[in-house]
This record gives structure tokens, C-alpha cells and sequence, in this order.
């Protein structure tokens, strides 16, 4: 099932959906019909409760050039206000990053070439990257007068520490793939031409784990990195107490001793 939206394909086989940005001709900047388009997705995406993994890519030669500068331009001319830049900010970009953020879904960022500004900041929102060797991240908002947005200035330094985070800010210099890797931005690095059957099968190694686990893993995971031990042990303990007396449990232990594949239903 594929439904195709202004700048924006979103797609639907079996447990995995995949976004596609899709402005080619722009390297997949960000319009404001993306962001819509986004929202949509992301709407119809909360609604689909067999759906385990959520894949972004772009089409075309990049995955995303980030914010589209002739809108900037166009902005810059309007003499939007302070208080009004402040007030859309909040609606498009943060509310976009939470909403990103808030998919219960795993989430993998299929990155098939460049990956700039804004557009790296997506990569970012993921739980997994996985990039074309061919592909590159960068974000130059200095070189636009800009500090790095889409959530750049939380999950940066989250992945590659406060020195490296602040050196790729500060020259605004592309990194490529493998280096990125080095750096923990990055997961796996594979030839372009490997890159859609490389994350299939990865997705389906995920899919192996029963979704139950798999959801609430995720969850507690994010969870715990602002917690304290006890807080996250505490939910750990809860969460593991209630997958004990799953069915997803009992088949795992079942499907294992009988040396077959499980079959999980999530309950």
C-alpha cells in the first residue's frame, strides 16, 4: 500500500512503513507541503497498530538538504517579527521534532546521500542509522547565520559527546559516511547499492524480537538516560514482570526449545 502525499510518499508492507521525502529536483529540502505531508503520515502511522518499524529515506541522490534556502530568502523579505518566528517555531519545528519522537515504532533512517542541516537533524531523530557509504552529514547553519535546529543541539552531543558536537557546528564541515560511523552518528555503512536490501534485512532481524518487548524496550530505553537508577530499574522491573506472563513469552520459550521461528502476536 503506498499513498503519495504533496512532497511526501508514504508506504505500508507488511510490519514496515516507510517515508519517503520526496522533492528530488531539491534535494529533498524541506518545503512547507513536506511538513503537512509529514504531519499526515504521521497521523495515519498512529493508527496502524501492526506496524513495528518505521523507515525515512529520500528519493532521488539525497536523503535530505535540509531547510529550503529560497524560503528562507522569501521569509528574510516578509520581515516576519520575532514573536512570530518564535510562534511558528514552536508549531513546525519543534512540535515536529516531538511528534518524530513520539512514534512508539522503531524507527531507521535510511540514509541513501546527503544528509545536510535539517535534514541530518531527521537522521538524528531516528533510534537507527543506516547510511550509504557514499553518503555525507553535515550541519552548516553557522554558514547560514543560524544555530542548528530540528532537535541538532539535543541529540548531537547526545551521539558524538559536547567537543566533537560543537567542532561539527562550528566549521560546518560534510563528514562522510564511514567517519561518521567513527563518531557514533552513524550505525552502519554499507555500498549504496546494498543499502534498500541491507535495511530489509535488518528490519526483519528486528522483526524477530516480539513487538511487545520490542515497544516497550524502546520506550524504557529513552526513559532511562534522564532517570535515576532506581527510577529505571524500578520500570525495568515492571516491564519485565508484565512480559513474563505475555503471550509473546511463552511462545519465544516454546519456539526456542522447539528449535523453530516464533511467532509473536504482541500480547
Amino acid at each position: 500500500m503506498t499513498e503519495e502525499y504533496r512532497d511526501l510518499l508514504f508506504t505500508i508492507e507488511g510490519r514496515v512503513a516507510t517515508i519517503t521525502l520526496n522533492r528530488p529536483e531539491a534535494y529533498n529540502a524541506i518545503s512547507d507541503p513536506m511538513r503537512e505531508s509529514l504531519r499526515a503520515a504521521l497521523d495515519r502511522l498512529r493508527r496502524e497498530d501492526g506496524v513495528y518499524i518505521v523507515i525515512f529515506t529520500g528519493a532521488g541522490k539525497a536523503f535530505c538538504a535540509g531547510g529550503d534556502v529560497k524560503l528562507m530568502r522569501r521569509r528574510i523579505e516578509e520581515n516576519i517579527s520575532y514573536r512570530d518566528r518564535l510562534a511558528s517555531y514552536r508549531e513546525n519545528v519543534a512540535g515536529m521534532v516531538k511528534e518524530i519522537r513520539a512514534i512508539r515504532q522503531i524507527t531507521v533512517a535510511q540514509v541513501n546521500g546527503a544528509a545536510y542541516g535539517a535534514g541530518c537533524s531527521i537522521a538524528m531523530l531516528c533510534d537507527i542509522r543506516v547510511a550509504a557509504a557514499e553518503a555525507k552529514f553535515g550541519l552548516p547553519f553557522g554558514r547560514r547565520g543560524l544555530v542548528p535546529d530540528w532537535g541538532a543541539l539535543y541529540f548531537l552531543p547526545r551521539l558524538v559527546g559536547a567537543s566533537q558536537a560543537i567542532a561539527l557546528t562550528a566549521t560546518g564541515r560534510g563528514v562522510e559516511a564511514a567517519r561518521a560511523r567513527e563518531l557514533g552518528l552513524v550505525n552502519e555503512v554499507v555500498p549504496a547499492a546494498d543499502l534498500p536490501g541491507f535495511v530489509k534485512a535488518y528490519c526483519q532481524d528486528i522483526l524477530l524480537s516480539s513487538p511487545l518487548s520490542l515497544l516497550e524496550s524502546k520506550a524504557a530505553i529513552y526513559e532511562a538516560m534522564s532517570a535515576e537508577l532506581d527510577t529505571a530499574l524500578e520500570r525495568e522491573g515492571r516491564l519485565q514482570s508484565a512480559c513474563f506472563r505475555s503471550d509473546d513469552h511463552r511462545e519465544g520459550v516454546d519456539a526456542f526449545l522447539e528449535k523453530r521461528p516464533p511467532s509473536f502476536t504482541g500480547k
